[in-house]
């Protein structure tokens, strides 16, 4: 199977499990699962920038209108991580990885690389997210708590799709 239908269907895969967890799994009003970072991270590094932010507000508003969310909200917090992901990967893999055009698989790197890489990612994620979903409307110590709430949980939900499903040879 070639390398794009493969990818294709993993984010195809991912997409469906973003809307059945949405839909069917309630961890209460503190905790959003999102997988929707997982997909952008695993966007090629070597695209052009704006098409990487194309891809990353669709899936986004995509994941919008398909779980009943707030219009926008998981689309501009997508945008915003498509904006720094390449940034950020640079700094945090190690240089032997700077040639590659995707985020090298756990096995070929280090676990811990990528849980730095997608922590980082996360905390940028819901912070716009937590920041327009009701920073307003809550005290700022309850927002604090579901922002780390939100990376804890989906920090561990994130490594094990990421595992299972991107890191197949």
């Amino acid at each position: 199977m070639p390398g794009y239908l493969r990818q294709i269907i993993i984010y195809a895969v991912v997409i469906l499990l973003q809307v059945i967890l949405n839909n069917y799994v309630n961890l209460g009003p503190m905790i959003y699962i999102c997988l929707v970072p997982l997909l952008i991270v695993y966007l090629p590094l070597d695209q052009k920038p704006y098409v990487s932010l194309i891809i990353a507000f669709g899936l986004g508003l995509l994941i919008d209108i398909l779980a009943d969310g707030v219009l926008g909200l998981n689309a501009g917090a997508a945008t915003l991580v498509a904006l720094v992901y390449r940034p950020i990967f640079y700094p945090v893999f190690q240089k032997n990885n700077y040639s590659k055009k995707y985020i090298p698989p756990i096995r070929e790197s280090n676990i811990w690389h990528h849980v730095l890489y997608m922590t980082i990612i996360l905390a940028i994620y819901f912070l716009f997210y937590i920041a327009f979903d009701g920073l307003a409307v809550s005290t700022l110590l309850s927002s604090l708590l579901r922002y780390l709430l939100n990376i804890a949980v989906n920090l561990a939900l994130v490594i094990i799709v990421d595992l299972t499903l991107f890191n197949k040879s």
